[in-house]
């Protein structure tokens, strides 16, 4: 993997010394949670403080996988000689390419910056969105897709995101989904799908924590996401989940439940 040799000029004053940093792909955590592990190593003889802000977009090494954008804004000070690796948040600027998953895949900034993602990038930094439905609006602004395209389960951060990608792209703003739209209305009675497919996943908890489980398709990409509880309470608990095989018709998902944005389970459902 590249090791790059750069000046402290990320939105804050300059500096001359320098830092060492890498940008690799972090395993366990989903393309919008902190999937990228940030390697910095001070060789100079006095401190430094390195930034970046969120909106920075990388480039994958291969091709074949998805490139990103930071969306948070990291501050690190670094003693002499001292090494540190700090998880962040990113987010998948391309939804057709794949997810490193287990491969660790080494990353590059990429010279000319896509402006409106580093506006939108700002927006899900400022108000902590490090959710699927931010990750859904980053891929409707960088593809050129409709709004309607940003979904999910929390209706307000939706519409907010909505408002950002329309001011950004210039759309008008669309009508929110009806009570049986199953595609865009997460909260749409089970009785809307037409071949209902799902499971279940158990465990108890010994304090509140944040539970999401959510669909990937073979390329390890958010499909859909089918539980989200920001404040799962203690205790040993039940969830279930299903989606309508006839509005998802790839032939492998994978069904992860994530705990404060790890990876804790995962089951592959083989449609075939």
């Amino acid at each position: 993997m590249g090791v790059a040799s750069i000046s402290m000029s990320f939105g804050h004053k300059s500096d001359s010394q320098k830092v060492r940093e890498e940008f690799v792909s972090n395993p366990g955590f989903s393309h919008y949670g902190k999937c990228v592990l940030l390697k910095l190593h001070n060789p100079n003889a006095s401190k430094v403080d390195y930034s970046i802000s969120a909106g920075h977009q990388l480039l994958a090494s291969d091709s074949s996988y998805q490139n990103l954008v930071v969306t948070e804004n990291v501050f690190v000070s670094l003693m002499p000689n001292e090494r540190k690796s700090i998880p962040i948040y990113a987010m998948c600027t391309e939804s057709h390419d794949a997810a490193p998953g287990s491969n660790q895949i080494s990353y590059t900034t990429i010279p000319k910056q896509n402006k409106n993602l580093s506006e939108l990038s700002k927006l899900i930094a400022k108000e902590k969105l490090y959710t699927s439905e931010a990750q859904q609006s980053v891929w409707c602004l960088v593809e050129n897709q409709s709004l309607e395209r940003i979904a999910g389960f929390d209706t307000s951060a939706v519409r907010k995101l909505q408002s950002k990608v329309a001011q950004l792209t210039h759309q008008k703003m669309p009508a929110p989904p009806s009570k049986t739209d199953y595609k865009r209305n997460y909260y749409a009675t089970p009785s809307v799908m037409k071949v209902k497919v799902g499971g279940s996943y158990s465990f108890n908890f010994p304090r509140t924590k944040s539970v999401q489980i959510a669909m990937f398709n073979r390329q390890n990409v958010l499909v859909r996401e089918l539980y989200k509880n920001e404040q799962e309470t203690p205790g040993r608990k039940t969830i279930n989940y299903a989606f309508d095989a006839t509005v998802y018709t790839e032939p492998v998902y994978y069904m992860r439940m994530f705990v404060d944005g790890e990876k804790r389970l995962e089951t592959k459902m083989d449609m075939n």
